[in-house]
């Protein structure tokens, strides 16, 4: 599974573990329901400062839309570098330079 995937299945399983529809979690974030709808559906993929948005929304670490579910993730237990230099080494490269950027922003 490529971390677009997982992004993709996470952003829907968080979604719905919200009791949000596509329409109201665009709306917390102000943004047009057919985006977050063309993320889901790959046709789309969030920009670092979205997938802040998304997560805040959502009441979880920006990080955990990139894990397999089911991982467990605290603000204790998150380490912010061997998170980071794995995703670096396993991603592809047309969204390395994405997300390099947004953990340098944001660890």
């Amino acid at each position: 599974m490529t971390v677009r995937e997982i992004f993709r299945k996470n952003l829907k399983y968080y979604r719905k573990q919200n009791n949000l529809t596509q329409e109201a979690l665009s709306e917390k974030i102000g943004l047009n329901p057919k985006y977050i709808a063309d993320i889901e559906s790959r046709s789309k993929f969030p920009s670092a400062e979205t997938i802040d948005a998304l997560a805040e929304a959502l009441n979880i670490l920006p990080a955990q839309f990139f894990l397999e579910q089911g991982t467990p993730v605290t603000e204790a237990e998150f380490d912010k570098i061997s998170f980071a230099e794995h995703l670096v080494n396993t991603i592809s490269s047309d969204i390395k330079s994405e997300i390099v950027q947004y953990l340098e922003k944001n660890l």
